[in-house]
């Protein structure tokens, strides 16, 4: 079956947990995963029967992947619960482990064990059980965080709301892309393993190891200016492609500033870090203006102010009378990030379950390109 669905936000956890993966195998009861059964949303209470989101267990959270992220959780209704029609911004699939439950929404259908459903992003569903009836089902996100991982910030939109509440939730699709460019970026600041050899020290104390970094990191340079090139040459909004220009022309060179100021002279090939490259400069050939704005600016401009202030460190020289190219972007990135979100703010309600797709799958190709880079200065 297929439905489709909008909204909501990337949340972070509700307290720092030990992210190291377990190192035998591990049991985890079902009661061991912590339960809710209702979630505000625009100030109105809605109930879940029971749903334990695996993330909220330590075990489990550690184990779980955070590239190529899925979500799980354990849900529940019975004796004449419902969980009303609603719709969030990625795809999600239900799978009926145990009794029946009534599938409503833009379709309706009795589910039975064993039965699944696939829920694109969009669509209006939900589940409601008879009085005496149970279902007992297993419900995974294969984009993000859970619905309702962050208890406090659901990816929900409910269609029973108010107007002037549904209102505000479609006013705030643009607030949501930006949790969720917000949700990734802190992931990456905090659990990238590009960043390991700086924190501890090993990069700035081995010159193999920066030379190694240096000339990867190259490679994912020039596909940056290639990426600027590509989407001036092929911008038709005037006032888009004025923005493009002034953002192209600060950031002219910087791939030759990285090679003539910091020495590189190896020459990289790994196919990995060359087809993350080229998907973001084919993306800037095929997407539209707005795909374009969140794979530029939302993403990619946000990781470098990250990358920079990250890096800066290791590669600092106090008797240079230049800026290096770590400190550049360190600086100036923030303001980066921030071009074109007026045009973003114009756009329809609806068009921004797309772009937070687009903002994922972008943030996936960075975070690999990332990864190959800090596997080949590891050697």
């Amino acid at each position: 079956m297929t439905i489709t669905s909008e909204l909501t936000s990337m949340p972070a956890p509700a307290a720092p947990l030990d992210l190291s993966p377990p190192s035998r195998a591990t049991a985890v009861s079902r009661s061991d995963i912590r339960a809710i059964t209702s979630v505000e949303v625009n100030g109105e209470t809605h109930l879940l029967g029971e749903h334990r989101d695996f993330r909220r267990n330590q075990a489990l959270s550690a184990f779980l992947p955070e590239h190529g992220r899925f979500s799980p959780a354990w849900v529940r209704l019975r004796n004449g619960e419902r969980l009303e029609v609603h719709q969030h911004p990625t795809k999600s699939m239900v799978m009926v482990c145990r009794g029946s439950v009534r599938f409503i929404g833009d379709d309706e259908r009795q589910l039975t064990e064993g039965d699944t459903v696939c829920i694109p992003a969009g669509a209006r569903h939900g589940f409601a059980t008879a009085p005496g009836e149970e279902f007992h089902g297993l419900s995974v996100q294969f984009e993000g965080a859970g619905l309702y991982e962050d208890e406090t910030a659901p990816r929900v939109r409910y269609a029973d709301a108010g107007s002037a509440a549904g209102a505000g939730a479609e006013r705030g699709s643009f607030a949501e892309l930006q949790r969720l460019g917000a949700e990734r970026l802190r992931r990456y600041a905090e659990r990238h393993p590009l960043f390991r050899p700086f924190d501890d020290g090993r990069i700035a104390n081995d010159p193999r190891m920066r030379e190694r970094f240096l000339s990867a990191l190259y490679v994912w340079s020039v596909y940056f200016q290639r990426m600027l090139y590509a989407r001036q040459s092929v911008c038709t909004d005037p006032v888009l492609r004025e923005l493009y220009a002034d953002h192209l022309r600060e950031e002219f060179g910087h791939d030759v500033l990285l090679r003539e100021r910091h020495g590189v002279t190896e020459t990289v090939y790994d196919p990995a870090l060359e087809a993350a490259g080229n998907w973001f400069l084919m993306q800037m050939h095929g997407a539209d203006e707005a795909a374009k704005i969140v794979i530029v600016h939302l993403v990619v401009e946000s990781s470098c102010q990250v990358f920079g202030e990250r890096t800066a460190p290791a590669f600092a020289d106090r008797t240079a009378d230049t800026t290096s190219y770590f400190e550049l972007h360190a600086e100036v990135d923030e303001d980066h990030s921030e071009l074109g979100m007026d045009h973003l703010r114009s756009l329809a309600p609806e068009q921004f379950p797309a772009l937070m797709r687009v903002c994922n799958q972008a943030w996936d190709q960075l975070e690999l390109a990332h990864e190959r880079i800090a596997a080949y200065l590891l050697g």
